[in-house]
């Protein structure tokens, strides 16, 4: 009597048929490039997807839209008056000073704010804002018994919330004849006490 044999058939390498117990797992192959070579292999497959896609056009009429619509499509009649903006002058657009000056203004020679006497008196150009809810005060400075403790990083960072607040409050122009006539030893600066 003959025996069958125990010997199993070696399966097909293929990816579609179910996993079983003792079946080797598959890796993707991997492939590792480095440098140049890497980045021509990367730039040759984005080329790949980008030449799939045809380069705008211009459109020539109105989508969805057939020439006897265009002929009756919504326009204004040529006599009627256009709506046109108000011309601004040049000078009413363009504040004297921006933000941006006003802040390398307050920074040069690593300045980091007034002394205390001057940096009150800054304060009394800053206007409340006012809203529904009442009066809003300007953001307050680190003066008094704060000014020993506040580290000068803080301080700086103060007295640019104050710059911008002058600025949305509208008296940039009057703040920034306020720094620029300030003498010198007037300011606080990066290392100083």
């Amino acid at each position: 009597m003959a025996f069958p044999s125990s010997k199993k058939t070696p399966r097909s390498r293929d990816l579609n048929r179910p996993w079983e117990a003792g079946d080797s797992i598959p890796a993707p192959e991997a492939l590792h490039e480095d440098g140049d070579t890497g980045w021509a292999l990367w730039h040759e497959a984005s080329q790949q997807q980008e030449r799939r896609f045809a380069p705008t056009a211009p459109m020539t009429q109105p989508p969805g839209m057939n020439p006897e619509e265009i002929a009756w499509a919504a326009t204004q009649p040529a006599g009627a008056t256009l709506l046109r903006r108000p011309l601004v002058s040049k000078a009413a657009e363009k504040p004297l000073f921006t933000l941006e000056a006003a802040m390398i203004v307050a920074r040069r020679n690593n300045r980091v704010c007034p002394r205390p006497p001057q940096w009150d008196a800054f304060m009394k150009l800053l206007p409340p804002k006012k809203s529904l809810r009442g009066t809003q005060q300007p953001p307050a400075p680190a003066t008094g018994a704060a000014w020993a403790i506040t580290p000068p990083l803080t301080k700086r960072l103060c007295f640019r919330e104050q710059i911008e607040w002058a600025e949305r409050a509208g008296v940039l122009e009057a703040v920034m004849a306020f720094m620029q006539s300030m003498p010198e030893e007037e300011w606080l600066h990066m290392g100083e006490d």
